[in-house]
C-alpha cells in the first residue's frame, strides 16, 4: 500500500489513506474523511470489496462516497499492488473500457 502511495504522489497526485475498522466506527470514520476536504477519486479497496461478509460495509461506502462526494469517480483495485492501475483507469480521464480491457495498462508520465 505505501508502495502504491509513493507512486501516486510521484505522478503528482495528493493522496489520503482512510484505514477503517470494518466495525461500528467504519462508516463514521469514512464520513469525517469525505467531509474533510473534495475528493475527485474514491479507491475502496478489494479488502472490503471481496470479503462476502463485508458486503453491508461496501454498500455504505459506495452510497456514503454518492452522497457526500457526488462528483468523485469510484474506483477498484483488486489487491494493494494494482491500486495505482485503478487510479489511471480514471484519472486524468476516463479510459474508453474495451481500452482498459485488451490493452496494456499504460503509465501516466
Amino acid at each position: 500500500m505505501a508502495a502504491g502511495r509513493a507512486r501516486l504522489e510521484e505522478l503528482g497526485l495528493s493522496v489520503d489513506v482512510c484505514l477503517l475498522d470494518y466495525g461500528r466506527t467504519a462508516e463514521a470514520v469514512f464520513r469525517a474523511a469525505l467531509t474533510a476536504k473534495d475528493y475527485d477519486i474514491v479507491l475502496i479497496g478489494a479488502g472490503v470489496r471481496l470479503d462476502p461478509e463485508l458486503t453491508p460495509l461496501l454498500e455504505v461506502l459506495v452510497n456514503t462516497t454518492h452522497e457526500l462526494a457526488p462528483g468523485a469517480k469510484l474506483c477498484f483495485n483488486v489487491s494493494p499492488t494494482t491500486a495505482v492501475e485503478a487510479v489511471q483507469r480514471w484519472w486524468p480521464e476516463h479510459r474508453p473500457l474495451v481500452q482498459a480491457l485488451h490493452s496494456p495498462q499504460e503509465t501516466i508520465r
